[in-house]
């Protein structure tokens, strides 16, 4: 696979995450505003926001990499 191809699949996945783990955490916001308790959407947006972390981190990463062979 393209390298520019695998970094644009990870933001893209990266920025699915992002805003799926915001969307999550608004709906969390709203039910416990109704007085529902639902630690399971909280722990959800977590998990997402923490999965769009680590694919932003590997882009970072990859590209360091390709500097250095660079030199």
């Amino acid at each position: 696979m393209n390298e520019t191809l695998k970094v644009k699949i990870r933001l893209g996945f990266g920025l699915v995450f992002f805003v799926g783990a915001i969307g999550t955490f608004i709906f969390g916001w709203m039910e416990r505003s109704a007085g529902n308790s639902f630690n399971q959407i909280w722990m959800l947006a977590i998990i997402m926001l923490l999965g769009a972390m680590m694919q932003l981190q590997k882009i970072g990463g990859g590209q360091k990499k390709s500097q250095k062979k660079e030199e």
